[in-house]
């Protein structure tokens, strides 16, 4: 089963923390970033779980269509 790695870090002009998800974990590359939102690490990475679950959803929707 492929895995998803969440990393956060902080804006330095906000301080508030933003979320860079890689799909395979192993990808070098973000497939998305999310804005500098969160008041910290634990809720950036909830959240873009959950973005992440809905985004596979969407594309599962797509695939089951004739």
């Amino acid at each position: 089963m492929t895995r998803l790695r969440v990393e956060t870090a902080t804006c330095p002009n906000t301080g508030k923390i933003y979320a860079e998800l890689y799909y395979p974990e192993s990808e070098l590359v973000p497939i998305a970033v999310t804005e500098p939102i969160y008041a910290n690490r634990e809720e950036a990475v909830k959240q873009s779980c959950v973005m992440f679950d809905c985004w596979m959803s969407l594309l599962d929707e797509e695939n089951c269509k004739d």
